[in-house]
């Protein structure tokens, strides 16, 4: 597989980037440390933006921003003419393939295009592939990965590692075998609980045909399995009555005429009593089936206990407005900006321990509540005490108003149900069954009453046509329900099946991505520790370690070795500094075993904690032990790109910057409405750019270029021939004016000539540079340019200015003889 490093960026119209027409151009080496350098304010931030937006299509900072503030309007340059942000990236292959350029562009509009000029298939998929974590990295990068949550870091190291996707399975996985998302995704829930209550009422159908059954026939059927000999069984026994037998000429029980039948018994003696006898037979059958179990006691007792136990969680927390404020107050304090861990950020009380735990504890008790309560109305819903109270609120016989129902409150799966409901349920439920045997008591009773009045047989005769009638109108609701049902217990059997399954994957997988874990923090553990050691040689090595748990992602941070205790926390100890050297050792080292596509890093301002020496140890690290190159680099080893704007580090930029292992660039510029350019690379375009704007007469475009080349040409023959300058040049950035340069620059060839004739400037070069070159540069420009005084400057004295600057350049260069070129002396008292 071919990885790839970045050769070159081009940016033109994005964020403080103008350079309209002509964009900022960034050139990387593979083999070499790439530094830039740039102070505040002057485009480095925007050039790892770019980068950002253009690999992942976002830009953090903006994305951070409230919707009110738009913060998508600030991606291209507001002063850009064409209100277009151009980002053209070139990366060159570690195999010798050819290379890729990418170009990405987004319109004020908000419309993002991505294409390759080099013809790749894919482009989009080709900036996919770089989406590693270690590519692009910024301070609150580094400073986040020690301070975030063990999740979040697991699940961060993860990608440092190459095991995203496998990372991102694992949640996908996890996402799916949830619960809660299998009851609210698939209906699980909703369908066990209509299976429950199909099957109870499809249980007491079946108990009402097996005992109509028994009272027309005399016999216990043996199953329901088949219906058809139960229905010819009824039949029979029933046309043997000679009163139906007409009836039930060539049809069955279930097509009979129960009207015409009731109509046949009403002529015969005792119509009026026989109707109320079949009514109260009737009552007395179906009242009979609604016998409460103490099961059913049981159930709702456990019901109410549940609901109590919900409510001493609910109790101890508070209300749920109280839960989000909990929930804000832990945000507070466990972020990086919260001064004092203790403190309470609601109340400004000040605790005697963290208040982390205290809040988290505080949270747990809210989840368990609203767990319980999610628990609480789910029994309810399939629960047979509640479903059998519904069917005695509902019986006629009964007669329990609508108004006067409670069930309603109590099979609600949307609505919490409260204590009080539950206990009112029970005490319905058990005031109905003494009313439902007390009913049937006095039917009996009524039923022996009105069977004393009339014939014997009329009575038999009576009772059998009402159980025939109860038999078919059960078998008539079997064969209705009993089809969904099936259909019901199917569809549930796939989902649990289905559940089963997506269970054990999950878990499957789980192990095998925390072995492969746990093997790569192995793998990198070593080398970080001795990464870090590096890192902070002269201080403590505390050897942070890594640790991953075995049934989750988290992955802990401690300290192996904190002055003799083991196994303490990271976090909690160390301060800001030794945290992101903790950080860095962590990324490098991951890093440099990572084997993606991409094989560079760029760094933003990550050593904004370090002193200087810790700098100094990260910047010799990289460019000793992990930056790739054949001489003096490590084979395998990744290129890195360094963005800061830290002065000490400029220095160490400039001692190394276009040696064998480093590659310096320097940002000028006066973003966000003029153009940004790289000194170090840029010094004919400086010069050229002046010559056009002057030659023009456009003055106040091209003095600017002027002074960024003379600055820059100053600057090069100062580092060209180890001129020395005083300390507050080196040390103070404020104090690196133009006469500063000049002066340091005559003063030090002053004193060569004056030991002995040791410079090595010819005569007419010293005369040429004493009296001519340095006194027009001073006189026509550096002079006005610093105090303002004087009249304003003129096109033709500033073209004057910029020759004399190559002239007095000239003046520290000598002709090599082999090959004509002019060259730099090496030192003021040396040629080479």
């Amino acid at each position: 597989m071919s990885r790839y490093f970045l050769k070159q960026a081009a940016i033109e119209g994005f964020r403080g980037i103008n350079n309209d027409g002509d964009p900022l151009v960034l050139r990387f080496r593979a083999d070499c440390v790439n530094s830039v350098h740039a102070p505040n304010g002057v485009g480095k931030s925007s050039i790892f933006e770019a980068l950002h937006f253009a690999i992942h299509g976002t830009v953090p900072r903006l994305e951070s921003l409230q919707d009110a503030e738009q913060g998508p309007s600030y991606i291209v340059n507001k002063f850009h003419p064409a209100q277009k942000a151009t980002i053209d990236l070139l990366f060159a292959s570690d195999d010798a393939t050819p290379d890729v350029s990418i170009s990405v562009t987004r319109t004020v509009a908000g419309i993002r295009t991505v294409t390759s000029p080099s013809g790749h298939a894919d482009p989009e998929a080709f900036l996919a592939s770089l989406r590693e974590d270690f590519v692009l990295v910024d301070y609150p990068r580094f400073a986040s990965f020690v301070d975030s949550t063990p999740l979040d870091r697991g699940r961060s190291f993860a990608s440092l590692v190459g095991l995203s996707r496998y990372s991102g399975l694992r949640q996908a996985l996890d996402g799916a075998r949830n619960t809660r998302n299998v009851n609210s995704d698939l209906g699980l829930s909703t369908l066990e609980t209509e299976v429950t209550s199909g099957q109870r009422a499809l249980a007491g159908i079946a108990m009402r045909i097996s005992a109509s059954h028994q009272e027309v026939t005399g016999a216990a059927p043996a199953n329901l399995d088949d219906l058809a000999p139960l229905k010819a069984s009824v039949t029979t026994a029933l046309a043997g009555i000679a009163l139906f037998a007409p009836l039930l000429a060539g049809v069955s029980v279930m097509e009979l005429d129960f009207d015409a039948a009731e109509q046949t018994v009403d002529r015969e003696e005792g119509g009026a009593s026989r109707k109320a006898l079949d009514t109260l037979n009737t009552t007395v059958a179906t009242l009979s089936t609604l016998v409460v179990p103490q099961s059913d006691i049981d159930d709702i007792d456990s019901l109410v206990a549940l609901a109590r136990s919900r409510d001493d969680a609910i109790n101890r927390v508070g209300a749920a407005t109280i839960h989000a404020l909990l929930k804000d107050a832990l945000s507070v304090v466990t972020s990086a900006n919260w001064h004092d861990p203790r403190q309470c950020p609601v109340c400004e009380n000040v605790a005697d321990a963290p208040m982390k735990d205290q809040l988290e504890a505080k949270i747990a008790l809210y989840d368990e509540a609203e767990r319980l309560d999610t628990e609480l109305r789910t029994k309810a819903a399939a629960s047979p005490a509640i479903a059998k109270l519904r069917q005695l609120e509902e019986c006629a016989a009964l007669d329990v108003a609508v108004a006067d129902r409670i069930t309603p409150n109590l099979a609600m799966r949307q609505v919490t149900i409260t204590t009080a409901d539950l206990e009112r349920g029970k005490d319905r439920l058990l005031a109905l069954e003494a009313i439902r045997a007390d009913a049937i008591t006095a039917a009996n009773a009524e039923i022996a009453t009105l069977q004393a009045g009339l014939p014997p047989s009329l009575v038999q005769v009576t009772r059998t046509l009402g159980q025939a009638k109860q038999f078919r109108n059960a078998v008539r609701e079997y064969e209705r329900d009993a089809p969904l049902l099936a259909t019901k217990r199917t569809m549930l059997a796939k989902l649990n099946r289905w559940k089963t399954f997506i269970g054990n994957a999950a878990q499957a997988f789980a192990t095998a991505e925390t072995a492969l874990a746990n093997a790569r923090i192995a793998d990198i553990q070593t080398s970080c520790q001795d990464l870090f050691g590096h890192l902070v040689r002269g201080g403590p090595n505390v050897q942070p370690t890594l640790s991953r748990a075995q049934n989750s992602e988290n992955v802990d941070l401690k300290l192996a070795d904190f002055f003799g205790l083991q196994d303490q926390s990271a976090r909690a100890l160390l301060s800001e500094s030794y945290r992101n050297a903790v950080a860095a050792a962590i990324f490098l080292a991951a890093a440099t075993r990572h084997s993606g596509v991409p094989r560079f890093m760029v760094l933003d301002d990550v050593t904004s904690s370090f002193d200087a020496g810790h700098q100094f140890s990260l910047m010799e690290a990289i460019r000793t032990r992990l930056r790739y190159g054949a001489v003096g680099g490590v084979p395998d080893g990744l290129q890195f790109i360094i963005l800061s704007h830290d002065t000490s580090l400029e220095k160490y930029f400039d001692r190394l910057g276009n040696t064998a292992d480093w590659h310096h660039q320097k940002l000028q510029g006066m973003p966000p409405r003029g153009r940004l350019m790289v000194s170090a690379q840029e010094a004919d375009r400086l010069k050229a750019q002046a010559q056009q704007y002057l030659n023009a007469g456009q003055i106040d475009q091209g003095e600017p270029f002027l002074r960024q080349y003379l600055e820059y040409k100053l600057g090069q023959i100062i580092a060209r021939l180890s001129v020395p300058v005083p300390p507050d040049y080196a040390t103070r950035g404020d104090k690196r004016t133009l006469s500063t340069f000049i002066d340091a620059i005559t003063n030090a060839v002053a004193l060569y000539q004056a030991a002995g004739g040791r410079c090595v400037l010819t005569q007419q070069q010293v005369n040429d540079l004493q009296t001519h070159h340095a006194p027009s540069i001073v006189a026509n420009y550096v002079s006005h340019y610093e105090t303002g005084a004087g009249t304003p400057f003129n096109a033709y004295a500033l073209l004057g200015v910029l020759q004399s600057v190559d002239d007095f350049a000239d003046c520290f260069m000598w002709t090599d003889p082999a090959d004509g070129r002019k060259k730099f002396y090496r030192a003021l008292d040396r040629r080479s």
